[in-house]
C-alpha cells in the first residue's frame, strides 16, 4: 500500500453507498469522497462552499464518474472538464451500466480515460473498485 492515500472522487446519484463498501472491503489505501451530481463535482473540484477545506475535501486523483444523474450529468461535467484550465487533465473512468453505450462512447471522446461497468451484482463491486485503483495506478505512474 502506498503511504499516501489515493483520493478518489465518486460522482453518482444512486450507487455511492456499494461503492463505499466495497471500498472498504478492499485493503486498497482509497479514500473516497462522494458527490451526486456533476455540479456538485464542480463545486468540490473548484473548493468551493462546502468544499472549499482540503483537509475535509481534498484534490482527487481521480473521477468515478456516472453518466445518468437526475440533476447535473455526467456529460455536462465532461464538458466542463475540457474547459478547464486547471481539471482538463484530471483522470475521468466512467462508471455506467452498460445500456449507456452511446453515452460512454460520446464521454470517451469528451476525455474521459476509460469505462468500467457497473456490476448487476454487489459480488462485482470489490472487483470494479481493484479495476479502477489500476487504472489510476497507471496514470499515476505515466505522470510520473
Amino acid at each position: 500500500m502506498s503511504p499516501k492515500p489515493f483520493h478518489m472522487l465518486l460522482v453518482d446519484d444512486d450507487d455511492c453507498a456499494l461503492l463505499g463498501i466495497a471500498v472498504n472491503m478492499t485493503d486498497l489505501n482509497i479514500s473516497l469522497q462522494t458527490v451526486t451530481d456533476g455540479e456538485q463535482a464542480i463545486d468540490y473540484l473548484e473548493g468551493r462552499g462546502d468544499y472549499a477545506d482540503r483537509s475535509m475535501h481534498p484534490a482527487p486523483d481521480l473521477v468515478v464518474l456516472d453518466l445518468d444523474m437526475r440533476v447535473t450529468g455526467g456529460l455536462a461535467f465532461l464538458d466542463w472538464r475540457r474547459a478547464s484550465a486547471s481539471f482538463a487533465s484530471l483522470p475521468v473512468v466512467i462508471f455506467s451500466g452498460i445500456a449507456y453505450k452511446g453515452a460512454v462512447e460520446t464521454a470517451l471522446a469528451m476525455g474521459a480515460n476509460a469505462f468500467v461497468a457497473k456490476p448487476l451484482e454487489f459480488e462485482g463491486w470489490e472487483a470494479v473498485v481493484q479495476q479502477i485503483w489500476n487504472l489510476g495506478m497507471e496514470r499515476s505512474e505515466a505522470i510520473a
